[in-house]
């Protein structure tokens, strides 16, 4: 299900720079348990157990950190085309992506709004899971007996943040068919926080406000798992390999989730396991909930139970 009209259908992967693509790649597919489903001489490409696209999370070998775009999968390939034509219209420099050239997916457009690097695609490979992980059940991709103790689901949602954030949250809105599901307002009256959705999930992509003149960041890519208990064994699992959560495990105010941040020691691309999922809205009328610093506190601590990231992000990457 997709707001009707709207020419996105879904977040499709994040893709970000690595220092040490051994070092990521360890982190990622032997600590956290995404499966790689395809290494190739320039990086890797990983999904959840339950991500249907051939990879919904990237690191490139360039010895850089930094994200180098946020993908969404349109509705259709005619929503791809009148994006491209609409961006143009706007000014904006679209950068055209020839099929092959990110493995795994077809014809894609690429172009920088407010600092952040998004891509647009459609055509996507959906391939099966090796044999020995496949799933006996059909509507399933990777085999419960083939996870790890981890085992990310499928992709969530992700989150940015940048001074520009209400002229972004007006795009979003009005060119990309987004909605507000919840916003987050300060004691001085000023907008902090939006979370905005395609899809019934609570959010598929959130923006928080910077002070003016600060450079536009990455914060996270989320994905679900399937209850409390999974964050949990996640911490546990983190331990034993030293490493520190970013945040969590806690739950949030502001769509009322269950979470556990942790970074990639090689890229600093941060993961937030978010469980629940918190709710599931459907209704065609939603009013955008407004919290207030009164009533859940201030713009890096308003979590319902537990410490939240700290909000530092994750510089983009100079070319």
């Amino acid at each position: 299900m997709t707001r009707t009209g709207a020419p996105i259908a879904k977040l499709g992967h994040v893709v970000a720079h690595t220092p040490d693509i051994e070092e990521s790649i360890w982190f990622f597919r032997d600590v956290l348990g995404f499966k790689l489903t395809e290494r190739t001489d320039d990086g890797a490409y990983f999904r959840g157990l339950r991500d249907w696209e051939h990879h919904t999370l990237a690191v490139l070998d360039t010895g850089k950190t930094g994200v180098d775009h946020i993908a969404f999968r349109t509705s259709s390939p005619e929503a791809l085309d009148e994006l491209a034509e609409q961006f143009e219209a706007a000014g904006d420099d679209v950068t055209y992506v020839e099929a092959g050239e990110e493995p795994g997916q077809g014809e894609a457009i690429r172009v920088e709004k407010f600092g952040h690097p998004y891509e647009f695609y459609y055509d996507v490979e959906k391939p099966n899971a090796p044999k020995e992980e496949r799933s006996r059940l059909k509507n399933r991709v990777y085999s419960e007996a083939a996870r790890s103790r981890v085992a990310p689901r499928r992709i969530d949602h992700t989150h940015v943040q940048d001074s520009v954030s209400p002229a972004h949250a007006e795009w979003l809105q009005d060119v990309l068919g987004f909605q507000v599901n919840e916003q987050y307002r300060t004691n001085d009256d000023e907008l902090w926080g939006w979370w905005f959705s395609v899809t019934p999930l609570p959010h598929d992509i959130a923006i928080h406000r910077l002070p003016e003149g600060e450079s536009p960041m990455f914060d996270h890519v989320s994905y679900h798992l399937d209850s409390l208990q999974d964050l949990w064994e996640a911490a546990s699992v983190l331990a034993e390999h030293g490493i520190e959560p970013d945040g969590g495990p806690g739950k949030h105010a502001i769509t009322s989730a269950d979470f556990l941040y942790v970074s990639d020691p090689a890229s600093g691309l941060c993961i937030e396991f978010f469980a629940g999922p918190g709710y599931l809205n459907f209704e065609p009328d939603w009013e955008p909930i407004e919290w207030t610093e009164d009533e859940i506190g201030g713009e890096t601590s308003h979590q319902w139970i537990g410490e939240g990231p700290g909000w530092e992000g994750l510089a983009y990457p100079d070319e």
